[in-house]
This record gives structure tokens, C-alpha cells and sequence, in this order.
């Protein structure tokens, strides 16, 4: 396999993952499972600690801080993901990154469709909309029921 500029050995790419709650956590998993080398970045120390000791890449910081991006790796990073729940820090995130790395892949997360779409005029490719995902959910736990009457 060729090695991309930036990326380790014997990996399909780089990605950085904002926040390590359970969101954060199953794309950061599915990422290294595909390949990836991960960096986390979190405020919770010991989220940063565990990853570390497992000797898995983490940094701790604010993702809204350039020099925490910076020494996350966002230069060669193939892909941002913002899975932070603060929607308003989300959507300022992707301002900073984009403006960073114009070609960088972001994905980010939001609580609202309003500021789902205010995420993607900030910069993000693609938005999970929590309230998006949540009727759709509903929609198809009801279409389960309904199906067994």
C-alpha cells in the first residue's frame, strides 16, 4: 500500500474525533477498525488519559483552540469529526477548521436542523441532525409496531 503524505505506516488515512462521548466513541472505534490512525480530542482528562494508556492518540484541549488542531494533526487529517454536544462550539469549530484546511472532509453533529444548516454554511461536508435522526427512528419504531398488529 502507498503511504499518504502524513500518514503512518500501514494506515488508510488519518482522522481526528472531537469529543468521546458514545458518539464520538463509535466513530473513532469504526475508523480504526477501517483502518484509520485516530487522534481524540477531548476536555475530559481521563477520556484523554484512557486512550493514551491503551496507546491509542489522543490530545487534551478545546477543540475551538487552533494550536490543540494544529498539534491534533489537522494539517494532514483526512477527516474532521465534531461530535462535541455543544451545537454553538460545533458550529464555530467547523468555521476554524475550514478556514485552516480548505479540503478537509468535516462531519459534524447538532442537536437542530436550524443550526445543522448553519454547520454546513460553517464549513461542515456532511451534518448529523440529532432531531433528524430521532424521527426517523420513530418513524420506523412505529412502522416495527404497526407491522405486528
Amino acid at each position: 500500500m502507498k503511504e499518504a503524505k502524513g500518514h503512518q505506516a500501514g494506515t488508510q488515512g488519518s482522522a481526528i474525533v472531537a469529543g468521546y462521548g458514545p458518539a464520538g466513541r463509535i466513530v473513532g472505534e469504526h475508523l480504526e477498525a477501517s483502518g484509520y490512525a485516530v487522534t481524540v480530542v477531548d476536555t475530559n482528562p481521563d477520556t484523554v488519559l484512557m486512550r493514551l494508556e491503551r496507546n491509542k492518540g489522543a490530545k487534551f484541549g478545546n477543540i475551538l483552540d487552533e494550536g490543540v488542531l494544529r498539534n491534533a494533526g489537522i494539517m494532514e487529517a483526512d477527516v474532521l469529526v465534531i461530535a462535541i454536544p455543544d451545537e454553538g462550539d460545533a458550529i464555530e469549530a467547523c468555521r476554524i477548521a475550514r478556514k485552516m484546511r480548505g479540503d478537509l472532509k468535516i462531519v459534524a453533529r447538532t442537536n437542530f436542523l436550524s443550526r445543522g444548516l448553519m454547520a454546513g454554511e460553517a464549513g461542515a461536508n456532511e451534518v448529523v441532525v440529532e432531531e433528524v435522526v430521532t424521527a426517523e427512528a420513530m418513524r420506523d419504531a412505529v412502522n416495527r409496531l404497526m407491522d405486528r398488529a
